[in-house]
C-alpha cells in the first residue's frame, strides 16, 4: 500500500511539473489584440492584389543590407493593396541575426526585434492567423511560424520578452510608414509577414 501511495505521489508530481512547463510557454490571450491593422494591411498579409508577382526564391541578405534600402518617398492609395518598390516583390532570408525581443502588438501582430552583429537593427512581423485573408499566399506559413514561437516563448502585450537568441528568419519584404516602432530599420523595412524562422 506504502509503494502505491507513492507512485501515486510522484505521479501527480510529474503532471505538475508538466502542467507548469506547458504554462510557461503560453502565448497571451487572443483578447489582448483588439482588432486587426488597416494601414496596407493587405500587403502585411500577403493578400495585396500584386501577391502574385512576389518572388518565393529568398534573396539571401543581412540585416546591414536591408536597412540601406531606399523608402518610397510617400505613400497614396494605391500602395494600400499593392507592392510599391521592388523589395517588396521578394522574399528575402537572413541566417544568423539576432532576436532580442518579441511582444504581442494592439493589432494582433507578434512584433520580432532583429539586430545585426555591428547593431543595425530592423523588424520582422507575424499576423495573427485569425487578422490574414484565407486567399493570402503564405497563410499557412504564417500560422506555422507564429505558432513556432509561441509554443517556446511566453508572449506578452505588456512587455517586452528579451531572449537575444540566434535565428534564420525568411519574410516578405515591406516598407512601413515612420511611427517610432522599437528596433525599426531607419528606413521603416520590416520583413511582414515573416514566413518561417529556425531558432539556432
Amino acid at each position: 500500500m506504502k509503494m502505491r501511495t507513492r507512485i501515486l505521489a510522484a505521479g501527480a508530481v510529474a503532471a505538475a511539473i508538466a502542467v507548469t512547463a506547458t504554462a510557461a510557454v503560453t502565448t497571451a490571450p487572443a483578447s489582448a489584440a483588439t482588432t486587426c491593422g488597416t494601414w496596407r494591411w493587405p500587403v502585411k498579409t500577403g493578400s495585396d492584389a500584386s501577391r502574385y508577382q512576389v518572388s518565393r526564391t529568398p534573396w539571401y541578405t543581412g540585416v546591414n543590407y536591408l536597412d540601406s534600402l531606399v523608402p518610397p518617398s510617400s505613400f497614396g492609395s494605391y500602395a494600400q493593396n499593392h507592392r510599391i518598390k521592388w523589395p517588396e516583390y521578394h522574399t528575402w532570408r537572413i541566417n544568423y541575426t539576432t532576436l532580442v525581443a518579441i511582444k504581442l502588438e494592439g493589432d494582433g501582430d507578434l512584433h520580432l526585434r532583429l539586430r545585426s552583429t555591428t547593431g543595425k537593427t530592423m523588424i520582422g512581423e507575424i499576423p495573427s492567423p485569425a487578422c490574414v485573408p484565407s486567399w493570402s499566399l503564405w497563410r499557412q506559413n504564417i500560422a506555422a511560424t507564429r505558432a513556432y514561437l509561441t509554443n517556446r516563448f511566453w508572449v506578452s502585450s505588456y512587455s517586452w520578452h528579451y531572449l537575444y537568441r540566434k535565428v534564420n528568419i525568411q519574410g516578405l519584404g515591406f516598407f512601413d510608414e515612420e511611427h517610432n516602432v522599437t528596433g525599426a530599420a531607419p528606413n521603416d523595412f520590416e520583413l511582414h509577414p515573416v514566413t518561417w524562422i529556425y531558432l539556432d
